[in-house]
């Protein structure tokens, strides 16, 4: 081979090296140098979030620091001086208290998706429950959310709601004896209170109980990995998840960017692929 032959393969060779070492130390560069944007999210929230998060990475220089739990626990925690950006919550009870606070931006949360409750079992249900009536059955393995949390609270409000309907004589909708104290019975039968959504959907999910309430957006993305026993829409109850800027975020300006895409066309797809309902625009 002739000297310059060698001589332009060496060059390119080189040049190739330090092209990808300029390259690697730019993209060193810009992780070292990336801010961090906190968000608390609901627990229920959590396989929609993460692609916010994605989504959200890829358009700008930031790392997403997602905390995901209870709404009721991020609230304790917003209060107890934790950072804080962003805060998405399954309970309007909590972004108000924030805001009664005066930790949300220009007490201002806004409405970004709905969700229903639903009642779980494992794939194989085991139990065979087939309807609302089945859980009142002695030795059906019942799992709730914890009271204080939001699902907690939506499950309450369902089983007051179904009591009152479908097991009150006085009720025009009034079904059997076996719907009557529907609430207690089914109490009864509770063998675990989780502390949030999620735990509720894993032990489901896992055969560590029989049914669960969980919201309708975790079984509708589960797949065969969970059935679901539907809850009448007059029984039911539509939560509604709220997203706010707090007031002294570290990186405000992001997280006003980052309400935008929640919003934006990407947002609102996303929305609909994890299961949860499209607020209404008009």
């Amino acid at each position: 081979m002739p000297n310059t032959a060698r001589r332009l393969i060496l060059i390119a060779f080189l040049v190739a090296v330090i092209t990808i070492s300029l390259i690697a130390g730019y993209v060193y560069y810009l992780r070292a140098n990336r801010v961090q944007l906190r968000i608390f999210a609901a627990s229920s929230l959590a396989n929609l979030y993460r692609e916010y998060e994605m989504g959200f990475e890829r358009e700008h220089n930031v790392e997403i620091i997602l905390n995901l739990a209870s709404s009721n626990n991020l609230r304790e925690q917003v209060i107890d001086g934790q950072i804080c950006d962003v805060f998405a919550s399954a309970s309007i009870a909590d972004m108000d208290l924030l805001e009664h606070e005066g930790l949300i931006f220009q007490n201002r949360s806004r409405t970004f998706t709905h969700n229903y409750i639903a009642i779980a079992t494992p794939a194989d249900n085991p139990a065979k429950l087939q309807g609302l009536e089945d859980l009142v059955k002695k030795k059906v393995r019942i799992i709730l959310a914890d009271f204080k949390t939001p699902l907690g609270n939506y499950t309450s409000q369902v089983l007051s709601k179904i009591e009152s309907s479908w097991g009150d004589h006085d009720s025009q909708y009034y079904q059997n004896s076996a719907m009557e104290k529907y609430r207690s019975k089914v109490l009864a039968n509770v063998i675990a209170y989780e502390s949030n959504a999620q735990q509720v959907v894993t032990k489901v999910m896992n055969g560590l109980a029989d049914a669960g309430f969980v919201y309708l957006s975790d079984v509708a993305v589960k797949g065969l990995k969970l059935q679901a026993i539907a809850i009448p829409a007059e029984l039911n109850v539509k939560t509604s998840y709220q997203i706010a800027v707090l007031s002294n975020a570290p990186q405000f300006h992001l997280a006003l960017e980052f309400l935008d895409y929640v919003f934006s066309d990407e947002g609102k797809q996303l929305i609909r692929r994890w299961g949860f309902t499209e607020i209404e625009t008009h």
